[in-house]
């Protein structure tokens, strides 16, 4: 089996994404802080337009895992080293984080006195379901996702057209379930935290699915080129950019009306407008990726690519760096609110990125707490999803 092409703008995806991921993360006090002001709406827009950023990143994984197994013989050596990386580079520092968060917990709450057997239910509890913290989830998600992969990978190496039905199939299980949830919600059958269910982000997973079987076919209408104008495929992408556009601003008015004007509309309308924009948004990060790429030689596009190999280390710690930010005192009128806003996004942003950029190039164990290096340029690529 020939060696796979290399894709290095998935780097620039990933750093686009995080971007989303910091930016929810720094305005998410903004909803309650600023309602009934004149900063509450283009809060809220930052807020809920940047919802895309983990069904993209779970799109990423979805995509990096089938492009590089898809042709691979599934066999116990492929499986045993498919799952050693992942318990090297995503379980381990997961679980030395989660330890780290539960520390920063527990020392915020003053709940050190606790009985000891409590204290270890709790980190049992926060370990299994993955709320050491509020973003830790994400971990838990994959994890899911990895222990699934396998079955779907033999399916679709079995019968490969149906990699084209996957985004369907997707679909119709994550909606079912999402009916499923809702009347079991509603009739007080159970309270499940579906955020932290795989099954709630299937459309996403198996669209880049779908995507990596057919890459090469499709990378002539995924990648923006002026051959692809000339060719009459530029109708197709403004088409896609209008409707990603459209999906987003509708999911973030729907929020706005039931924030500002306490509109009750059924939830659903909610989750459809979510699910739109982030499948669009999978498309539309994977373009942006190639445009911002170009010959790979600017400088912006080695800080991006900088950016998007660090991003699980920044995605970890980043949380932390906003705790302690928030805690300095910060006053004065909106303009200094907003700038205070601003700082968190880049604090939480360039700290993490200096911290998890030095630790890869100087401290040779870095894997543990920030799992996978970046890569060589030129090296062969290895993705661990």
């Amino acid at each position: 089996m020939g060696q796979k092409e290399r894709i290095p703008q998935l780097d620039i995806y990933r750093a686009i994404a995080i971007f989303a991921v910091l930016a929810i993360h720094a305005t998410s006090r903004t909803l309650a802080e600023t309602l009934d002001t004149s900063m509450f709406h283009p809060f809220l827009f930052i807020n809920k337009f940047s919802q895309f950023a983990v069904p993209s990143f779970v799109f990423l994984s979805g995509f990096v895992l089938f492009y590089n197994y898809i042709d691979r013989p599934l066999g116990g050596k492929t499986l045993g080293k498919f799952y050693s990386r992942r318990l090297i580079y995503i379980i381990v520092p997961y679980v030395m984080f989660s330890l780290f968060y539960f520390a920063l917990k527990m020392t915020a709450g003053h709940t050190w006195g606790l009985p000891p057997a409590e204290l270890a239910s709790k980190l049992g509890k926060y370990l299994w379901t993955g709320t050491a913290y509020t973003h830790l989830y994400y971990v838990i998600i994959i994890i899911q996702f990895y222990i699934l992969f396998p079955l779907m990978l033999w399916c679709l190496q079995k019968v490969r057209r149906l990699a084209a039905w996957a985004p369907i199939i997707g679909l119709l299980l994550q909606w079912g379930f999402v009916l499923l949830n809702k009347y079991m919600v509603t009739h007080d059958y159970w309270h499940l935290s579906k955020g932290s269910l795989a099954i709630t982000y299937f459309s996403y997973f198996l669209l880049g699915a779908a995507v990596a079987v057919y890459y090469s076919s499709l990378k002539k209408w995924l990648i923006p080129t002026r051959e692809g104008w000339r060719t009459g495929k530029g109708p197709v992408w403004i088409v896609l950019w209008l409707l990603w556009i459209a999906a987003g601003v509708i999911h973030v008015e729907l929020w706005f009306n039931n924030y500002s004007k306490k509109t009750v509309i059924n939830s659903l309308w909610y989750e459809a407008f979510s699910n739109i924009h982030a499948l669009l948004s999978c498309i539309v990060l994977m373009q942006i990726s190639f445009l911002l790429y170009g010959a790979g030689r600017s400088l912006l596009t080695r800080l991006l690519v900088s950016v998007g190999a660090c991003s699980f280390g920044i995605y970890l710690l980043h949380p932390a760096l906003l705790y302690f930010y928030r805690r300095l005192p910060l006053h004065g009128g909106s303009l200094a609110y907003t700038a205070g806003i601003v700082g968190g996004w880049l604090v939480a942003l360039l700290g993490s990125w200096l911290v998890v950029s030095i630790a890869f190039r100087y401290v040779k164990p870095a894997w543990i707490i920030f799992g996978s290096a970046p890569q060589k340029p030129k090296s062969e690529a290895k993705h661990t999803g």
